[in-house]
């Protein structure tokens, strides 16, 4: 007989105390050890958790485990007691297991529960008698360890051998089809469940909900489930369909399910109490989630770590912190999923600086990471760019083999690329042997953060994108819009989003945004107003790049048309809405409508003014000529310390040509600002702009005593499809003498000391 132990486990052990006596001892005095044992293990708080069943089998004995023995099979799978499953398997191998199928049986389940799929492969194939119970047993052994492949395997050999499916081996089978790549396999097995009968079975149903919901196919979730007869519906199917609607956005149908649920007489559990708060992440439902927590807390379950986990995902999502705060304290036994979620609530809500304290406090506690977590933390470093923070992050994942992980991959390209590190972002991007779209997104981002003579590579950036196959999505080509805008490259963007229609990407709102404000931003203001128009659906965010698009033209009326229409369609202006139409006002000279815009904001429209709109009042009132209400303005508001405020205050001065309040305004900015080199460049600037140049050369003296660093100021221009970079004082551009000689020829147009208040301003 061929033994299947382990040829260790017989031999003589250097530690009694951690191993398996040989079965073949006899030593008598053992036997005692045998019981007390076997007492020991049905308490389950037991320390030790490991049997061990001695060579010295009286006859009673013997009786006692050929009666009992399926128990302690259980036992150990209960346990993971390897070992202890192990001696079962000894006992069982004197008694022939393999003429068994019932005993077979069992220990192909308990080495398949185990993950020791090697050891259940074996004992299958030594099986004389295999019944539907062996297979699917088998089955279930590789769908736990995610062999999918050694699934289907065992069910064609099953086919082979005339052993037909039943619906529990249907239901580990649909199981194996989870993924988008083996849906296909997951239909077929459909139409046989159909063919076969299986349909009704409760098990079979929640089986293909969960392969169609995993798979991405909503619409086929849906109609399973509304096949399934009201009366057969259980608890476990209606938890998935509950999450089904809830990945899919549909809260509401989630809620009314729940509803559903509570009046068909089922009892909800901690599962589904955990689905349906994390169904409310909307703001609409807020309140309602507030009253699933309450519910949870009648039917006893607000205390299950799960469920609490959900409802601080649901307030961090919300953007209340310290409900979120108060919650994570509450739990007793916080896990990975706990900590996980407050990390993510403090980036989501721009607390990063508080999350990497606490995820550090969470190492502490000898909390094991995972990928989700890694990524949530690696995201906080991108928002508070804390690069120092974040390359350790970068050495910890390297160590624990999370590198190739995509989240975790995605998460380090936009740090590195908010950190401006693109070469470090390229080299995480090449070595991804799986890209995604949200990858090249996580790049793009980086151009954004740079220099514009940087953004060449861009569109080189999306070119290797579509070559490995990948295709843009919305995110894409919303990115590579906003940077034709900040380029001013027309041409580009109608390329961009001339390709962002063809792929079918052109109705999606956020590109439809993008392109309004790259088309405005390009000079090209009508048409922006034909995408705002062909447009099937609007948001704030469409209204407010309309707004602010005429408002960057100078039509301050259109921009103040179109914010009455935006109210008048139910939507509400926000703080950028109030910005976009203030600037329309400031720069269409309509400063009594700006100013009654501003006194209403708070009182009519609930939006408090930050520091912005004062700016943009002090420029409006300043070009107004009115330029000391404009200082009272400054010295009434909460921002008076601001130097955005008073640096608006000194540019309008210059506009104006107001000496005595732009010294006023000069004095403030310098006292808030004495190491920031452009609050020197913009006073100099003034006083060259009133032809005072002496005072304008002390300016830029102290400045170059300070030594303080001027970031050279640059602009492009588009001719023939290619982008010219100019960089202040730069002559690097293969045209250099002869736009220098143009340069000359205006100057000597202009005359003498007009031609070197213009030359002084330019350097």
């Amino acid at each position: 007989m061929i033994s299947l132990l382990p040829t260790n486990l017989l031999q003589i052990p250097l530690n009694p105390s951690k191993s398996i006596p040989a079965l073949k001892s006899k030593q008598r005095n053992n036997s005692l050890n045998f019981s007390s044992e076997l007492l020991n293990s049905r308490n389950p708080s037991s320390k030790s958790t490991r049997f061990s069943i001695v060579s010295c089998v009286f006859p009673c004995e013997e009786n006692f485990l050929y009666n009992e023995w399926p128990q302690i099979l259980q036992t150990s799978i209960g346990c993971g007691d390897f070992l202890l499953g192990q001696s079962i398997h000894a006992f069982l191998v004197k008694f022939g297991y393999q003429n068994d199928t019932f005993r077979g049986n069992n220990l192909v389940n308990l080495y398949a529960k185990l993950n020791r799929l090697g050891e259940a492969q074996r004992v299958f194939d030594e099986m004389l008698d295999r019944n539907k119970i062996t297979w699917t047993s088998l089955m279930n052994g590789y769908l736990q360890v995610n062999d999918v492949e050694s699934v289907f395997q065992v069910a064609s050999q099953m086919c082979r051998v005339g052993e037909r499916f039943n619906e529990y081996c249907c239901s580990v089978m649909l199981q194996a089809c989870s993924s988008a790549e083996y849906v296909f396999l997951g239909k077929q097995i459909h139409c046989f469940v159909v063919k076969s009968g299986f349909r009704e079975d409760i098990f079979v149903a929640t089986s293909l909900i969960s392969m169609y919901s995993m798979g991405g196919c909503s619409d086929d979730t849906v109609k399973v489930f509304a096949g399934i007869s009201v009366n057969e519906k259980d608890v476990r199917c209606m938890n998935l369909m509950i999450s089904e609607y809830g990945k899919a956005g549909s809260g509401e149908k989630a809620i009314w399910l729940f509803l559903d649920l509570l009046s068909s007489g089922l009892d909800p559990d901690d599962y589904t109490f955990t689905n349906i708060i994390s169904v409310c992440k909307e703001n609409t439902l807020l309140e309602v989630g507030r009253q699933l927590q309450g519910l949870a807390m009648k039917y006893g379950f607000v205390s299950e770590t799960s469920v609490r986990n959900a409802i601080i995902t649901m307030y961090g999502k919300h953007g209340l912190v310290e409900d979120m705060e108060k919650m994570f304290q509450a739990i007793s036994e916080k896990n990975l999923v706990s900590w996980t979620a407050l990390l993510s609530g403090y980036v989501r809500n721009n607390y990063a600086i508080k999350a990497l304290s606490y995820f550090v406090e969470m190492l502490n506690s000898s909390i094991y990471v995972d990928s989700s977590c890694l990524s949530t933390v690696l995201d906080g470093c991108s928002e508070c760019k804390n690069l120092d923070f974040g390359l350790q992050i970068h050495g910890s994942v390297i160590k624990i083999g999370y590198l190739s992980d995509v989240n975790v991959g995605t998460a380090l390209i936009h740090l590195y690329a908010k950190c401006s590190n693109l070469q470090s972002a390229r080299l995480i991007l090449n070595g991804l042997s799986h890209k995604t779209a949200a990858c090249f997104n996580a790049i793009l981002v980086g151009f954004t953060e740079i220099d514009s003579h940087h953004k060449e590579d861009a569109l080189f950036l999306f070119s290797q994108q579509r070559e490995e196959d990948v295709y843009p999505d919305a995110v894409t080509f919303s990115q590579l819009l906003s940077l034709s805008a900040n380029q001013a490259s027309l041409i580009r963007g109608k390329s961009i989003h001339a390709c962002a229609i063809k792929m079918g990407c052109g109705n999606d709102i956020s590109v439809a945004n993008a392109a309004i404000t790259m088309y405005a931003k390009c000079g090209s203001i009508d048409d922006a107003y034909l995408m705002f128009r062909s447009m099937n659906e609007h948001d704030t965010i469409s209204w407010n790049a309309m707004v602010s698009a005429y408002a960057l033209h100078g039509q301050g009326r259109r921009a103040f048309l179109i914010f009455e229409e935006m109210q008048r369609q139910g939507f509400a202006p926000d703080k950028i809405t109030i910005l976009s139409a203030l600037q329309g006002c400031c720069y269409s000279g309509l400063w009594e409508d700006g100013i009654c815009l501003f006194n209403e904001m708070e009182p009519k429209y609930g939006v408090r003014a930050i520091l912005e709109h004062f700016a943009c009042m002090v420029d409006l009132l300043g070009r107004a000529g009115r330029i000391p209400e404009a200082l009272n303005l400054i010295k009434n508001s909460p921002y008076s310390e601001s130097p955005l405020i008073w640096r608006t205050l000194v540019n309008v001065c210059k506009l104006c040509g107001d000496l005595s309040f732009g010294k006023i305004a000069s004095k403030h900015l310098l006292d808030l600002t004495p190491e920031e080199a452009g609050s020197y460049i913009l006073i100099s600037n003034f006083y060259a702009g009133r032809g005072m140049l002496k005072e304008a050369a002390k300016v830029r003296t102290m400045m170059n005593d300070l030594k303080l660093p001027k970031e050279a100021g640059y602009s492009t221009i588009e001719v023939d499809n290619k982008v010219h970079l100019f960089v202040a004082s730069s002559k690097d551009h293969p045209e250099t003498k002869e736009i220098y000689a143009k340069l000359d020829l205006i100057g000597a147009e202009m005359g003498g000391e007009d031609a070197e208040n213009v030359f002084l301003a330019l350097i």
